[in-house]
């Protein structure tokens, strides 16, 4: 099966390449590897992700590559990675709490 990236997956591959490039070449290089692994395997195993609780739409599914966790939705004839964002990132759609106060419970 074919695995495509949505246009903000996409951005986010370009933008941090471009940022592992620049601190860290091999780390750059092992980011690009780890994706085209990742993509091969959906071709053939599109269901090793998991159901996430922090996306819930349903169908989405997340596979966790290294320090990466990756949404991806299972079409059908291809699979779109939706996105791609860093384990310490915030999931999409969740509220920042912008006063910066630390409240107790």
């Amino acid at each position: 099966m074919k695995v495509l990236l949505a246009p903000e997956a996409r951005n986010y591959v370009s933008s941090e390449a471009r940022y592992l490039k620049a601190r860290s070449p091999q780390a750059a290089r092992q980011f690009a590897d780890s994706l085209k692994q990742l993509k091969e395997h959906l071709s053939q195993f599109p269901h090793i992700g998991r159901v996430s609780d922090e996306i819930p739409v349903p169908g989405v599914l997340c596979f966790v590559m290294g320090a990466y966790l990756v949404d991806y939705e299972i079409r059908p004839d291809i699979i779109v990675i939706l996105g791609i964002r860093h384990g310490q990132q915030r999931p999409p759609g969740m509220p920042l709490d912008d006063d910066f106060d630390f409240e107790g419970p």
